[in-house]
């Protein structure tokens, strides 16, 4: 119970810091380029490379985003099988934007 307090907790803070450095990028910068989500990504991704705990990770960095916890996915992949890695890495990109385009249409 107390691992999954932490957790909640830290995805707490994980949201409100996407929302934030979103917010304030897109403010600064205007939305016609998703900036803040790049930059949530980007530094995101940075994050869990450095994070050594499974809970900081889900936790802090899942919740600031989830395509950090991907692209480290994939790099462990690759330690052992560099074509899984690219099936997993290509494989995730094109169903994702498949399946919101998908979502996109049904929502008219």
């Amino acid at each position: 119970m107390t691992t999954f307090l932490l957790v909640l907790a830290l995805g707490a803070l994980g949201s409100a810091a996407r929302y934030l450095v979103d917010s304030a990028l897109t403010a600064r910068l205007g939305d016609a380029w998703p900036w803040g989500t790049f930059v949530v990504n980007v530094t995101g991704c940075f994050a869990a490379g450095l994070v050594t705990s499974r809970v900081v990770l889900v936790g802090l960095v899942g919740a600031y985003t989830t395509f950090s916890t991907y692209a480290v996915e994939v790099v462990k992949v690759d330690g052992s099988s560099r074509p899984a890695a690219l099936a997993y890495g290509l494989g995730s990109v094109v169903a994702g934007v498949l399946a919101a385009g998908l979502g996109l249409v049904l929502r008219g």
